[in-house]
């Protein structure tokens, strides 16, 4: 009979032990996505005939996937532009991770002079729109 008791309240114990562990008590909570989309690599001034190469980054937690773009501008008119779309399937959208990503890069050659704003923009698959925006002067 004691014997009995001794299996039983280890099996109780076991029982009791692998419940817990398995709850919600121990896993980690859900982080919220949050996104930084940025340019790198413009300085505030270039001179007329010089090449400007900048990257448009993406750094956060979430899914890394939507739409790109960055563009250069002059007086409101595009420059240079390029777009990049990543395919979201149901997996994808909900495979959260940590980002860090240079998405691309694009390179110029500078020939007028003025004033340039670059922007660089991410829309994520919920169709939040995250924005950076770089000015910079060609003399």
């Amino acid at each position: 009979m004691k014997n009995i008791s001794k299996i039983l309240l280890t099996i109780m114990s076991i029982v009791i032990i692998s419940t817990v562990f398995a709850s919600d008590y121990f896993k980690e909570p859900d982080k919220e996505a949050f996104y930084k989309i940025g340019l790198s690599g413009i300085k505030k001034q270039y001179s007329v005939g010089e090449e400007l190469k900048l990257t448009l980054f993406l750094k956060g937690y979430g899914s890394d996937c939507g739409s790109y773009e960055v563009q250069i501008k002059k007086e409101d008119k595009q420059i240079e532009g390029k777009s990049i779309d990543i395919d979201c399937s149901e997996e994808i959208i909900k495979d959260f991770e940590d980002i860090n990503l240079d998405v691309t890069t694009l390179e110029l050659i500078l020939i007028e002079p003025g004033s340039y704003v670059a922007t660089g923009e991410f829309s994520n698959s919920n169709g939040e729109r995250f924005q950076n925006e770089k000015t910079f002067v060609v003399k």
